[in-house]
């Protein structure tokens, strides 16, 4: 018995729809387009992996890779995985005297976890920090360079309490983790708000500034603030000068009738603050009757001066000439009392016997003298 015809397929796309009939004769037989196609999609269905990957498989592979991204974000890849996970509203607004707190969130994976070293807070220049203000350890020590700073975080959040800040404090801070081989940093810019203070004298007395006619005037007015205030000059009430760059009010060349209160008030959005100034403008006839007054009076003064300083010498010499003279005097009145005395002692006993024998021999013995 003969063996059937085996037939043979060819890729539908490689040969487009061509049937062939192998048999050890090498016959070829005619066969139907329809039938030819129905079996060859029936053959590539079951080459198709796809088709026999059952649900179960499809299921195992999603819990496959779940457990790889759980495994993967556990021990994490040195560098990659530690971040911070919140930080400070940037940026972060402030009145000045109040108290600020800035705070960080992280993560640290746990490979990095060996590695880290510490916790840096501080002042933040050229992408890093310059000035550090408080320094957290490993082991949980802290190291701090400034006493209005106080720490407030734990093991995953990093919050520091800036105490009374002030418009110095405007500026940005940062935060760094540091690990032996790299470090993860943020900053923040902190808008430190101040209401305008104009510099004023100790005194409570108004200011005065005084200039002759013809001179040119310049009246101060140091102010600061922030946001920068607008500054305006006023003169009873008409305005002068308008700027927020330009603080002080020049007055070129003075005239008698610009005599006046003028006004220096400075504002922003937190507030106001004004200063009062009074100009005294004095023409040349008022300055030379002032410059002759000025001159007679400094010629009095120099007179006197001139009768206290005669006087005084005068006064020296004669005290010291007195003390001369009465030294003199007391040492000589002391010196000859004292030489009687000596030579009295130097008398030899029977001398000295004799002599008061011959005074008593004056006296009778009822005591009267002969």
């Amino acid at each position: 018995m003969t063996n059937p015809p085996r037939i043979v397929y060819i890729p539908w796309h490689a040969h487009g729809n061509i049937t062939v009939f192998t048999v050890k004769r090498r016959c070829y037989l005619p066969s139907t387009h329809a039938a030819l196609k129905k079996d060859f999609q029936k053959q590539r269905s079951n080459c198709n992996p796809s088709s026999n990957f059952s649900p179960f498989c499809l299921l195992l592979a999603m819990l496959f890779i779940w457990l790889f991204c759980t495994l993967s974000r556990f021990f994490g890849v040195e560098g990659f995985q530690s971040r911070f996970t919140s930080t400070p509203s940037k940026p972060t607004f402030s009145h000045s005297g109040d108290n600020v707190t800035l705070t960080w969130r992280y993560y640290l994976s746990h490979a990095d976890r060996s590695h880290f070293r510490w916790l840096v807070f501080g002042l933040w220049k050229n992408g890093d920090i310059s000035t550090p203000l408080m320094t957290v350890l490993k082991s949980g020590s802290l190291v701090s360079y400034s006493n209005r700073v106080v720490w407030l975080g734990n093991k995953t959040t990093a919050s520091f309490r800036l105490h009374g800040v002030s418009i110095s404090d405007d500026g940005f801070y940062g935060c760094k983790l540091d690990f032996e081989a790299f470090t993860v940093r943020d900053s923040v810019r902190l808008t430190v708000i101040a209401s305008p203070r104009i510099k004023k004298s100790k005194s409570q007395e108004l200011t005065q500034v005084k200039a002759s006619e013809g001179q040119s005037v310049v009246i101060p007015c140091g102010v600061t603030g922030n946001p920068p205030p607008w500054i305006s000059w006023t003169r009873d009430g008409e305005i002068l000068q308008n700027s927020t760059q330009v603080s002080a009010l020049t007055i070129k060349s003075v005239e008698e009738h610009m005599t006046g209160l003028y006004t220096c008030v400075a504002g922003n959005e937190a507030g106001t603050d004004r200063y009062d100034v009074l100009l005294l403008v004095t023409s040349c006839k008022h300055q030379s009757s002032g410059v002759a007054y000025r001159t007679q009076a400094e010629h009095h003064d120099a007179l006197t001066f001139h009768a206290h300083t005669t006087l005084a010498p005068t006064l020296a010499v004669a005290f010291v000439l007195f003390a001369i003279f009465g030294a003199y005097f007391f040492f000589r009145y002391a010196g000859a009392k004292n030489k009687k005395s000596r030579n009295y002692n130097r008398m030899p006993q029977d001398e000295q016997a004799r002599s008061l024998m011959g005074e008593w021999s004056s006296f009778t013995d009822n005591g009267e003298k002969i």
